[in-house]
């Protein structure tokens, strides 16, 4: 074989492993910068450090510091572990899983209040109606169900009873004094706190002193609203409905003489005078006509 040839062959093997060096190193470079994070801004946020129940006091040692991206930290959150504790004022105004962040809407105010109020919308409003055992479903309400309000009219002289729907897929605050969303025990209180638009909050006012009102349960995923008439006894019935039957109207039976017209006095008897009768004949027969002869 010739020198030259022995030089080429030497000449192609070396750059062919240049280039497979050169491709191995290029690869690793580009893995490298596809499999290395980009920087997340953080921030130092204050959590529950373990699971504090509702009405608990939040202590130091039920809280703890992590770093959370800036970019999804939502509004109200505590930065300093001091300015949650408040020398051990505040306590939680729902259940807290440990890792959940505190917030404002997550803790009482200063001084420990313990107020539904942190629990609903800002444009919200929270309304209590009376219910009982059979009003309030059966007692098996917990806070965080939804419920719609039902108003019933007991009627008068001249209205029939009825009822109508006045707010739909009402959250439910508070079963009483029992605010605890945590707490799924049915319980039976006289007293209902649901979460309304303003609205519906006069609606409900005025409902209370018109009628009764009644709630009923509904699902947590139904969000529908429906368009309900107003109810009445011709509705009751769950198919054809029959002929309705009225009572006859009560009227007070007057008595008889006072209904009839009062006889005229009889006047004095005068006999007939003297009187004269005139005999006609013809061919159709004959009539007779009297005439009574003035006295004297």
């Amino acid at each position: 074989m010739r020198k030259s040839s022995i030089y080429m062959l030497v000449a192609a093997i070396a750059l062919g492993l240049f280039a497979v060096f050169l491709a191995r190193t290029m690869l690793g470079r580009s893995a490298q910068v596809a499999s290395a994070p980009g920087e997340v801004a953080t921030v130092q946020v204050v959590v529950a450090a373990a699971p504090i129940g509702f009405g608990e006091k939040v202590t130091l040692e039920k809280l703890k510091l992590v770093r959370f991206p800036s970019a999804s930290l939502p509004a109200g959150t505590y930065s300093r572990v001091s300015d949650v504790v408040d020398e051990g004022q505040r306590v939680a105004v729902r259940a807290l899983d440990p890792n959940e962040l505190i917030t404002e809407r997550t803790i009482s105010g200063q001084g420990g209040r313990l107020s539904v109020s942190p629990l609903f919308g800002e444009t919200m409003r929270a309304v209590s109606l009376p219910v009982s055992e059979v009003s309030g479903a059966g007692g098996f309400l917990v806070p965080g169900d939804r419920v719609d309000v039902f108003v019933t009219h007991s009627g008068s002289d001249d209205e029939l009873p009825r009822a109508d729907l006045l707010v739909q897929g009402a959250r439910v605050l508070a079963i009483g004094q029992r605010a605890d969303a945590g707490d799924t025990t049915p319980q039976i209180s006289k007293s209902l706190t649901v979460e309304v638009t303003p609205v519906q909050a006069q609606k409900i006012a005025l409902a209370q002193n018109v009628g009764t009102l009644s709630v009923a349960l509904r699902n947590l995923a139904d969000e529908s609203r429906v368009q309900l008439a107003t109810t009445q006894l011709f509705d009751l019935t769950d198919g054809m409905p029959s002929r309705i039957l009225r009572k006859a109207a009560q009227r007070s039976a007057e008595p008889a003489a006072a209904s009839a017209s009062p006889a005229p006095r009889a006047g004095p008897i005068i006999p007939p005078g003297p009187q004269v009768e005139v005999f006609r004949g013809g061919k159709g027969g004959t009539s007779t006509t009297s005439y009574g002869v003035p006295r004297g």
